[in-house]
């Protein structure tokens, strides 16, 4: 019997191109890349020229997002492939560009972030010997012994183009790392020369024969040993940190948690445990890991900081992760009675299912008793929350308390959160309700600055949501405020900005305080002059931006300033509102 055609083999199909970008455009387009967040230079102007001709004659292409400054093109990438899991590509000048990218490269690295990270290079000939060869000035003074080598400590692969009679392979090859886990950032390298040589055709690999390996499975006896220790538990506790990247896998954590009456930390990179649950135990593990007798960490970066908390020494540590010993990080080092190297969307349920097996009805009952009493102190700290921030409804400065309040009253729980609030995060974890799987994100890393430009990823990938960035004052100045204001407004992909603004960078004054004491000679003259700052108007560089500003310093006004802010959004225009709050 003939197959049909749809389960025909896939094939190496070849397209018809003039010169080496559009095989490189070919590729991306080949490999579901939608976008390029880049920011142009003379060296990857020929992409630029590619995406034009090869839309000229009817062809699919990503499209261009102009990035006015290259942290933005990298922090919409990050934004884009947490939603998507589709790595994009961020394409960016030469070597002042690759630095340009900064910190915003850390947080991908850190963040787990899969994108093709491109720069043009300088062209190599400079006599007339080739097409794209340099012919001004300044390009001479771009080129690096080892230009790679300024971001092979925060990529999984660099790789400089060599010829076009591969760029097949070497594009593959690079999606395929990015998107195999731990996914993460790549770098290639674009001579000029190479994108302007001219060509006849490029090959099309079938991307799916090419593809990441399906994650591992968690080994069958580790996974018993860790379900005796979590049935025998007397107060286990569970701790993660991005499971949520699996959206299908919050549902058997859930799952585990209610069969054995277990909390579960989620530190927040992800939405991985719906926040309103009565086993849902905050983002601090630290209150309650002397009681623990099993802690069960599952994709952690960090499962705590040994000179503040630590478990007892008799606890019993499961680990199970994607990358359990962290090998990217040259000082890690934490203890663990069973390491299970493996793809959490397989390890929870493999651990659900056992666990279940091995419960009798006095484990159960036990459990039952367990869960019922980690519900009544769950609903106390809730209610305890809300009538601390109903009770500062009316104070001024805006409490930070009320802000965040006031912001989870008014979104849905479908709306996506991009969060980078930092000196107040207990307060925004208090309050904000996230129940639905891939509605709330962090960076993963320690760069600032990066909200802005996830948000305008994350609304590209998902443009039929309304998404809200809450960020600080100086995390709002560090996110290229103008430069991602204007690329939401130019690129249709409206978001809702609320900045915690208390005029000062806090986190360092925090830190001087812990490392000198309150009788520090700075604390004791009352002189911030370092940290704190009188922030500028943001709502007026949001206007002049084409975006709906409003600088809000009533308490009482803020509820219905967060709802026209977000029906300006939801209407199609992004809105920022400049919350002055207290200092903390």
């Amino acid at each position: 019997m003939e197959k049909e055609k749809d389960d025909a083999p896939a094939a190496t199909q070849t397209v018809p191109v003039t010169e080496g970008a559009e095989a490189f455009v070919e590729l991306l387009t080949a490999n579901d890349v939608k976008y390029i967040f880049h920011n142009p230079g003379t060296d990857n102007m020929p992409v630029l020229e590619a995406v034009y001709r090869l839309k000229s004659r009817g062809r699919p292409t990503p499209e261009l997002v102009l990035c006015l400054h290259e942290s933005l093109a990298m922090s919409a990438a990050h934004g884009y492939f947490m939603l998507t899991e589709k790595p994009q590509v961020v394409m960016v000048h030469v070597d002042g560009g690759t630095q340009q990218v900064g910190a915003a490269l850390h947080n991908a690295q850190r963040g787990m972030a899969g994108m093709l990270f491109c720069a043009g290079r300088t062209p190599w000939t400079f006599e007339g010997e080739k097409r794209g060869g340099t012919d001004i000035l300044i390009q001479f003074r771009q080129e690096q012994m080892d230009q790679a080598g300024i971001v092979r400590g925060f990529v999984k692969w660099d790789y400089e183009l060599r010829c076009n009679d591969n760029i097949h392979n070497v594009i593959q090859r690079a999606f395929q790392i990015a998107n195999t886990e731990p996914h993460g950032p790549v770098y290639l390298i674009l001579p000029r020369e190479l994108l302007m040589e001219e060509m006849k055709s490029v090959k099309l690999l079938p991307r799916e024969k090419y593809g990441p390996p399906v994650g591992p499975a968690a080994d069958v006896s580790a996974i018993s040993q860790a379900a005796r220790l979590l049935v025998d538990a007397q107060n286990p506790l569970a701790i993660t940190h991005y499971l949520g990247r699996h959206h299908q896998t919050v549902a058997p954590l859930v799952e585990l948690a209610e069969t054995l009456g277990m909390r579960v930390v989620s530190q927040g990179m992800r939405m991985n445990f719906p926040t309103n649950h009565p086993l849902f135990a905050g983002e601090s593990a630290e209150p309650f890991l002397k009681d623990a007798d099993v802690i069960l960490i599952i994709d952690k970066q960090v499962p705590y900081v040994p000179a503040n908390f630590q478990p007892s020494p008799q606890t019993k540590i499961i680990y199970i992760d994607i990358d359990p010993v962290k090998t990217s990080y040259p000082s890690w080092n934490f203890p663990a009675d069973i390491r299970i190297q493996a793809d959490s969307g397989l390890a929870v349920p493999a651990l659900g299912r056992a666990v279940r097996e091995l419960l009798t009805p006095t484990n159960e009952k036990y459990c039952r008793e367990r869960s019922q009493r980690h519900q009544e102190e769950h609903q106390a700290k809730r209610a305890e929350w809300k009538a601390s921030a109903r009770a500062k409804a009316k104070q001024r400065p805006i409490s930070a308390e009320w802000l965040a309040y006031c912001v989870a009253q008014a979104i849905d729980d479908h709306d996506i959160v991009v969060n980078e609030v930092l000196s107040n995060r207990t307060d925004v974890a208090h309050h904000l309700q996230r129940t639905q799987p891939g509605t709330l994100f962090r960076a993963g890393g320690s760069g600032l600055g990066w909200g802005l430009g996830f948000a305008l990823g994350a609304k590209l990938a998902a443009p039929e949501k309304t998404v809200v960035c809450l960020t600080t004052d100086g995390s709002f100045i560090f996110g290229q405020p103008i430069p991602a204001l204007w690329a939401a407004n130019n690129h249709n992909a409206p978001f809702l900005t609320v900045i915690f603004n208390n005029q000062e960078y806090n986190a360092v004054k925090r830190a001087m305080i812990r490392a000198y004491g309150e009788e520090s000679c700075t604390a004791k003259v009352g002189n911030w002059q370092g940290v704190e700052f009188a922030p500028p108007d943001f709502a007026q560089i949001a206007r002049a931006c084409s975006v709906w500003g409003e600088l809000v310093e009533d308490p009482e006004a803020l509820p219905d300033a967060i709802a026209q802010g977000l029906e300006r959004v939801r209407g199609g225009q992004s809105a920022l509102l400049d919350v002055r709050m207290e200092k903390p």
